[in-house]
């Protein structure tokens, strides 16, 4: 027969509770309502220094952080110990942050989307728009955010002149020669494996030759990137072309 002084009628669910499971169910409902007082301030001192550093909430910014009330079973105690039992508890809960709008690139065209923002004391931190992983002041955060986004735009335009190039070079060795295949492509740099485009001309031997843009205004210049004969000389073959060579 259980006893009486250490168990408890749940009302709601008709379940017999004993004294240590209502005190962990208690326990559970105040962490989240301190964990709520808790975000709600964090919430609030982010926004504060973003709005003085002069980030524009709705421009710069979005917060879609909420309260609310839930009510759903949770598993209290622990299975280790043989201890553990589902009940449905009602508790707050905070949900959401502050995010900040942020210019990507998908597909060719200019998207934003939404990039947290984490505070430490009074600085604050987005990883997207930095290089480093760490705090900043939020001045300092402001001006990496508008280099960032200033930077995709200038990329996507940079992007688009670079794809008119790769079109008129393409188009100016298919007409030289009909024969080889000639079509864009991309190499990466060893040191940063950042990609950049290239143009090929792929000749019926097997022979290839690839050439990069040009540079700044004139990516239509285009340079020799690489080379690649599938015919092998041979030595003499080598030393006689050499040898019939014009003196610079």
């Amino acid at each position: 027969m259980p006893n009486t002084e250490t168990m408890q009628l749940d009302l709601f669910n008709g379940v017999i509770l004993n004294t240590k499971q209502q005190e962990q169910i208690d326990d559970f409902t105040k962490r989240q309502a301190t964990r709520v007082v808790t975000s709600k301030e964090n919430v609030k001192l982010t926004m504060l220094l973003m709005d003085e550093a002069g980030f524009v909430q709705g421009k710069d910014y979005i917060s879609n952080f909420k309260v609310h009330e839930v009510t759903s079973k949770r598993e209290f105690g622990s299975s280790y110990s043989n201890t553990n039992f589902e009940h449905e508890v009602t508790y707050m809960n905070a949900t959401g942050g502050i995010y900040l709008i942020v210019n990507t690139i998908d597909d060719g065209e200019l998207e934003v989307h939404k990039s947290s923002v984490d505070r430490d004391g009074v600085k604050l931190m987005c990883t997207t728009i930095t290089e480093q992983y760490r705090y900043y002041k939020p001045s300092t955060l402001y001006t990496k955010f508008n280099e960032y986004n200033d930077r995709k735009i200038n990329e996507l335009e940079h992007k688009g002149k670079q794809k008119i190039a790769v079109g008129k070079i393409i188009a100016k060795y298919k007409k030289l020669y009909p024969k080889a295949v000639v079509c864009s492509g991309t190499d990466y740099y060893r040191s940063s494996y950042t990609s950049f485009p290239i143009v090929k001309v792929k000749f019926p031997s097997g022979s290839e030759i690839s050439f990069t843009l040009g540079y700044g205004d004139e990516m239509e210049k285009e340079i020799l990137h690489k080379r690649y004969d599938a015919v092998t000389e041979t030595v003499e073959q080598s030393l006689e072309k050499y040898n019939n060579q014009k003196a610079k």
